[in-house]
């Protein structure tokens, strides 16, 4: 561990000395067996959690800086943050003394600095490199060692990974390790076996060399035997940029010996990383000398020791099929506290599934088949050479003729048809089910959408029919119907209602059927639809048949004949609003900062005054006084008029969150940027974009003066937002925060609308937690987390002008604090569904590894042992093998995150048999459907005395909730801590500061956008973002 990624002086000039990763992997993968050694510095190790010495200057400076100044270092957590950085810089600039930065001493200097005595030295480096799991790389070069294609790896490194990597693979495996402290054996070593030569100490048992005094010379046997080796001998340099003097003076004092390293010299840097200038020369020294010496651009450690595996042909059970070993290796477990009262569910299971009829056909295609037959009277698919019907025999072999090429038989599909709920089975199922509504009377509205003629009611011209949306669903060996109670619209006149019209009544009128009326119409629907004891669908003399009692939960007076499922009940989050003082917490987000300050707030001592907040207005002049005076109700009180009890009074930004609020008065032009309404309105979309761009640009040069700039849109901007016709996918809101991030500029967007509310005390909240939090403000933190978990939500974007499919990711901390935002462009997508894209195990290993990396950037000193990765489509067994070859050495939690499902729930007492309770099922209701799946109410009612009373709170006090559906595809965690990660990711964004929760994870919330905003021309591909500029 030495700073060997630092000293960033040299720029390469035309790219004349640069080659490829491929073809470094080109070149050495003909060598012989033992021909190249490798070289490993600290950045080999960045991905298996241990950090580099450039990432340790900067934790140095943090604790000598925070223990100088009496501050909490979980104030400046994030170490990659320019602005935490220029704070650090500034502070040590200003003392005096220190090295400037990026100077080749930093690292010893600031170590010896922080950690005075040699011991304490010693104890940090052992408490860093100790009980690390080795990632990808080090697995492939394992490999590699083991079979002798690598024969000897030298390293700067005090640390084991490659030794525990060979015992991961082959515990039989004999290996040497060479160090200071075993130097005078090393004559007698078995030149036949592998070895690992410390050149700088192993942190077990070596004396370590970390200051610039002790890092002058290597020990000389270890030279002597190091020269002798490198004789006749070529060299991959990793993970190292040159700064040691012992290791660099070697390499000066015999490049020109024509025998040293003769078979090539290959130095590698990351991408767009150049090379120090002493390593330059050192290339250009031995190419002088008639050596082949090259600096090669590489992505990762991991990436390109996988490239190197691969080209030789290797194979490892322990590298390709590791994913194997965890693929959802256990069912999930519930011990929460189970829900005694009854709940009951829209679900009806299977009595029965009538078999098909099917034939050997030539017919090979869809359109040929809807050519003989009418697809909407005669129920018939084609899969495999054969036609499965819901039709007789007669009407078959009169319909299809010479067609059939085998005897008509009743069977049912094969069994990978049957599993699927997407399969033509399920599809002939919908048929025979739409059939058999429309001749009981029922009109189709939409996709498996009936409604009744026979309920019309009439209100503000429009003609309102009672509606079911029928859906099906194979699960765990079963068929399953739902019914979900809804309305038909049509005009008073008879004519269809357009589609937002349609949406914002139908949304009128459903968010009016609370817990109790929903169950009413739900039990009117199974009454309907019922013969019997079944909820029968018929066809002829096929016949689709359910039980006619739903699945349910608890109750008292249950009747043994009734299908029950487990219900638990978790408890809401819990905030906190202090790293010092426990008892500073709260449910209530907005209580808590209210009462206590943010959390940021206790990092600091009382008598250290706050850097005030300082806004940047851009603005149209006319509108100036407007957009100040809005600003300014910040700083007042403001009380709230709603009936969200979630939602207390505004004491003021001061009085909330401890700092004061800078406005601008509109006279400094540094700060406030104006321009005329009339001209800009005759500006084209392209143009407005353009002239914000400028108005950014100007602003960025003074960045550091100001925190947030707020860009105010008056109504009559409204056409800038979009094209008139939404041909492309152009959004000013996403283009304009996508440039200022670029730029170092958070962008705060102000419309007129809003600065004319209903309930002022709601907006001026939600633009408050915003602007604070874009300042590089923490809110709160959530009471119980795992500090060793970090989570990761992925998303997919796909642009139709653009031809492009984009990855989206997301990685937040393991408090739920957003770090990074990577979007990157998908080179090969691969695609279950038309619309539903994936990435194949080589693009999954990448984007993982990238995030991984920056994680362990971000929190140097932070140990990663699990990483939960939601994502709202499945994950294919492609993407599973590259994540967890990426994350090799940390559990793997892998989640599906479903928002929309057909389940919903019906709340009652405890008696079953008695009326639906007023209010929605409760927030935190988990029921487990599966081994491996379970439904997670993120939306409901609560009861929190600290500030609802007696009374429920149920937020938006709209129809009733629907679940998410959560799949576990890998990982070993209990369903207990599954599902209150994702409850307590549902209050971790920051973005929602008027608001207890979002029905989605903060990690798939912010999916969502970065999606929309990937399709924008300024989106930079393979850059990670801070999160807050997304906010």
């Amino acid at each position: 561990m030495h700073i060997n990624d630092y000293d960033f002086l040299y720029i390469l000039k035309g790219g004349e000395l640069v080659i490829s990763q491929e073809e470094l992997i080109r070149n050495f993968s003909v060598m012989e067996n033992g021909e190249v050694d490798f070289f490993l510095g600290a950045g080999a190790s960045v991905n298996s959690g241990i950090p580099t010495g450039g990432d340790l200057v900067w934790f140095f400076k943090r604790e000598i800086y925070c223990i100088e100044n009496h501050i909490s270092t979980e104030k400046f957590k994030d170490l990659k943050l320019p602005s935490t950085q220029k704070l650090l810089q500034d502070y040590f600039d200003k003392k005096g003394g220190y090295p400037p930065k990026y100077a080749s001493n930093e690292y010893s200097f600031y170590f010896q600095e922080c950690y005075n005595s040699y011991i304490a030295r010693k104890r940090f480096i052992e408490s860093k490199v100790a009980r690390h799991n080795p990632s990808l790389g080090y697995l492939c070069l394992a490999d590699m060692m083991i079979k002798n294609k690598i024969t000897r790896v030298w390293t700067t490194n005090f640390d084991a990974l490659t030794e525990t990597a060979i015992n991961i693979i082959n515990p039989q495996q004999e290996l040497l390790i060479c160090s200071s402290t075993n130097s005078d054996s090393i004559r007698n070593f078995n030149p036949t076996y592998p070895s690992v030569c410390k050149l700088h100490g192993d942190f077990r048992y070596d004396n370590l060399q970390n200051t610039e005094a002790e890092l002058q010379q290597l020990e000389s046997t270890l030279q002597k035997h190091w020269l002798h080796c490198l004789t006749n001998r070529g060299m991959i340099v990793i993970g190292y940029s040159g700064n040691d003097e012992s290791i660099m003076s070697f390499f000066e004092k015999h490049i020109a010996d024509p025998n040293f390293i003769s078979k090539g010299l290959y130095w590698t840097t990351l991408k767009g990383v150049p090379v120090s200038n002493r390593v330059s020369a050192l290339i250009e020294s031995a190419k002088s000398s008639g050596k082949i010496a090259d600096i090669v651009e590489i992505s990762k450690f991991d990436s390109l020791l996988y490239a190197i595996y691969k080209s030789l042909g290797f194979s490892s059970r322990f590298i390709e099929e590791k994913s194997t070993d965890i693929k959802a290796s256990s069912e999930l477990l519930f011990s929460g506290n189970r829900i005694k009262e009854f709940i009951k569910l829209n679900v009806f299971k299977a009595d029965s599934i009538p078999q098909c009829n099917c034939f050997k056909t030539d017919i090979v295609s869809w359109s040929e088949l809807k050519a003989i037959i009418d697809p909407h009277k005669f129920i018939a698919s084609l899969y495999n050479g054969k036609i499965y019907s819901f039709e007789s025999s007669e009407k078959l072999i009169s319909t299809f003729g010479n067609h059939i090429k085998s005897d008509i038989v009743s069977t049912f599909p094969e069994e990978q048809l049957l599993k699927k709920s997407d399969s033509v089975y399920t599809g002939m199922l919908y048929d025979l089910i739409k059939n058999s509504m429309l001749n009981r009377g029922f009109l189709c509205c939409k996709r498996n959408k009936y409604y009744n003629t026979k309920t019309r009611n009439t209100d503000s011209g429009y003609v309102f029919f009672d509606a079911i949306e029928i859906a099906i669903e194979y699960s765990a060996g079963e068929f399953y119907l739902f019914l979900l109670p809804s309305i038909h619209i049509l005009k008073e006149n008879g004519k269809q209602v357009p589609n937002d019209e349609y949406k914002i009544q139908s949304n009128r009128i459903l968010s009016r059927i609370y817990n109790k009326q929903y169950n009413e119409k739900l039990r009117i629907w199974q009454s309907t639809l019922s013969n019997k004891k079944t909820i029968s669908f018929t066809n002829g003399l096929f016949e689709l048949k359910f039980t006619s009692i739903p699945l349910s939960s608890g109750g008292e007076n249950r009747k043994k004949e009734w299908i029950e499922l487990n219900a638990y009940e978790y408890n809401e989050p819990i905030m906190c609003f202090s790293d010092t003082d426990m008892s500073h917490t709260s449910t209530n987000q907005l209580l808590g900062l209210s009462q206590y300050g943010p959390l940021d707030y206790s990092y600091i001592n009382d008598s250290q005054p706050q850097r005030p907040i300082q806004l940047a207005l851009f603005s149209p002049k006319e509108h100036l006084t407007k957009i100040i005076g809005h600003l300014k109700n910040l700083n007042n009180s403001s009380k709230s008029n709603s009936k969200d009890k979630f939602l207390p009074d505004y004491a003021g930004f001061e009085k909330i969150y401890r700092r004061k609020l800078l406005i601008p008065n509109g006279d400094d032009p540094n700060l406030c940027i104006t321009y005329p309404t009339k001209a800009t309105e005759k500006l084209t979309i392209q143009d407005f974009a353009a002239f914000i761009k400028r108005g950014i640009d100007r602003s960025a040069k003074n960045a550091l003066n100001f925190d947030v700039m707020v860009i105010y849109i008056p109504a009559s901007f409204a056409r800038f937002r979009e094209t008139p016709d939404g041909s492309d996918d152009y959004n000013l809101h996403d283009s304009i925060k996508l440039y200022a991030a670029d730029k170092g500029v958070s962008v705060q967007f102000i419309e007129e609308r809003s600065t004319k509310p209903y309930d002022l005390c709601k907006v001026i909240w939600a633009l408050s937690a915003s602007i604070y939090a874009k300042s590089q403000g923490v809110l709160w933190h959530p009471k119980s987390i795992l500090d060793d978990t970090a989570y990761i939500g992925i998303g997919y974007s796909q642009s139709e002008s653009k031809g492009i499919c984009i990855g989206c990711s997301q990685l937040f901390d393991s408090t739920g604090t957003g770090i990074r935002m990577i979007l990157k462009k998908i080179k090969n997508p691969r695609y279950v569904k038309k619309n539903t894209p994936y990435m194949d195990r080589n693009e999954a290993r990448e984007m993982m590894i990238e995030l991984r990396e920056k994680y362990y950037h971000c929190c140097p000193t932070t140990k990663l042992n699990r990483i939960v990765i939601h994502k709202t489509t499945p994950f294919m067994k492609e993407e599973v093998i590259g994540i967890t070859q990426a994350f090799e050495g940390v559990e793997v939690e892998l989640l599906q995150i479903q928002e929309y499902s057909p389940w919903r729930a019906i709340r009652f007492g405890m008696q079953a048999q008695k009326e639906a309770d007023n209010f929605a099922i409760k927030r935190g209701t988990v029921i487990p459907i599966t081994k491996d799946s379970f439904l997670l109410w993120t939306h409901g009612s609560l009861n929190l005395p600290e500030w609802t009373g007696n009374f429920n709170y149920f937020k938006g006090g709209r129809g009733i909730p629907s679940p998410l559906l959560v799949r576990k595809f890998c990982g070993k965690s209990n369903g207990d801590l599954l599902a209150e990660e994702i409850l307590m990711l549902t209050k971790m964004n920051w973005n929602s500061g008027d608001s207890l929760y979002k029905t989605l994870p903060v990690t798939l919330d912010f999916a969502k956008v970065l999606s929309r905003m990937s399709k924008q021309n300024e989106v930079l591909f393979d850059k990670s973002y801070d999160f807050r500029y997304f906010m």
